[in-house]
């Protein structure tokens, strides 16, 4: 998840797009917009790479065509994006859930359900500033360090869940490091 145009690129909310956006580069697959629909995505496949054009408070509103194009149910979604509550550059692998009051995550459990996977991104919380600044802020060199470790670590996880079951790659990701 993230939002969409220039004015978010490289921001903490978008951390969900960067790893879509490295995950197609690292499979050469091409992301492109739908035809009539507020999605760019690589069209239907094993995996089918999806960012949302609507605004992150909204993402689960692309998913009932998405479902009815690719055939998928809620336990095939995997959601990647952002998490106040993890530090800069761990990352979490989980399936079901509340949202914890991220809007984004209760705009998909309104449009699926609460039984997608979700890999979490740490952002960390703010010091000094208010939660909108802070997600919609670009991170410090340092963090931006981090944030790019734990989405090339990411990049690695969604692969590995092409070939091992879930609980073994949650195993493997969510490892105190």
């Amino acid at each position: 998840m993230g939002n969409p145009g220039e004015r978010f690129l490289s921001t903490r909310h978008n951390v969900g797009f960067d790893v879509v956006t490295a995950l197609a580069a690292s499979r050469a697959v091409t992301l492109r917009k739908a035809l009539l629909r507020p999605v760019i995505w690589s069209g239907p496949g094993r995996q089918t790479l999806v960012m949302p054009l609507t605004y992150m408070n909204r993402s689960g509103r692309v998913l009932p065509w998405l479902m009815r194009r690719t055939g998928a149910v809620a336990e095939d979604i995997l959601v990647v994006t952002d998490n106040m509550d993890l530090a800069p550059g761990v990352i979490r692998l989980k399936r079901g859930g509340t949202s914890r009051s991220h809007n984004g995550i209760a705009s998909v459990i309104d449009a699926v359900g609460p039984g997608f996977y979700r890999l979490y991104i740490g952002i960390g919380r703010p010091e000094g500033a208010t939660v909108v600044d802070h997600v919609l802020a670009v991170p410090d060199r340092a963090e931006r360090e981090a944030i790019d470790d734990a989405i090339a670590r990411a990049v690695v996880a969604i692969d590995m869940l092409l070939d091992t079951s879930p609980a073994d790659v949650m195993n493997a990701v969510n490892r105190r490091r």
